[in-house]
């Protein structure tokens, strides 16, 4: 039987903790969890409102990967979906992590969450953010990556903007 936490409120059934999901840290899902409780705060400043597509895989790193934006059977209730139009004028639902029970609820199912530029309340198509994705990677280090952030911050501030990590 699976662990159930109650989080503000909400039980959730929490699943498969000592699964290791970073295999070159050995960092598992419970370990995650924790984390991302810790986090919440800025974590939803980035997240809430913005209907979001996840990036799960099931049968750990090394197997099948699939993104998904629809909520997935079982939602609970009270997790909150926005419509949203698609192409052609087609509209789907989609999560909103809103709060900590559903930053939990959705963290125990994906790996990864892919918020889009825009906010549900400002429409689709206005964006309210710019973001810059700096990897290292062969032949940029992580210290060519932090010069061009730092570069980019700069830049945007000579523009009148602000710049935060992400």
């Amino acid at each position: 039987m699976s662990p159930i936490a109650e989080v503000e409120g909400r039980r959730i059934a929490l699943k498969n903790l000592d699964k290791v999901i970073h295999p070159a840290t050995g960092t598992t899902k419970g370990e995650l969890l924790h984390y991302l409780a810790s986090a919440a705060d800025p974590l939803l400043g980035h997240l809430r409102g913005r209907p979001l597509a996840f990036l799960r895989y099931p049968d750990g790193p090394d197997g099948q990967k699939f993104f998904t934006k629809n909520p997935p059977p079982g939602t609970p209730s009270w997790v909150t979906t926005a419509e949203v139009t698609r192409h052609e004028g087609e509209t789907a639902r989609q999560v909103l992590v809103q709060d900590l029970p559903s930053l939990m609820w959705a963290a125990n199912l994906v790996v990864e969450f892919h918020a889009p530029m825009w906010r549900d309340d400002l429409g689709v198509g206005i964006a309210d953010r710019l973001v810059f994705d700096l990897d290292p990677g062969p032949p940029a280090t992580i210290v060519d990556c932090r010069a061009v952030a730092v570069w980019l911050r700069e830049r945007l501030r000579a523009d009148g903007l602000t710049a935060y990590a992400k």
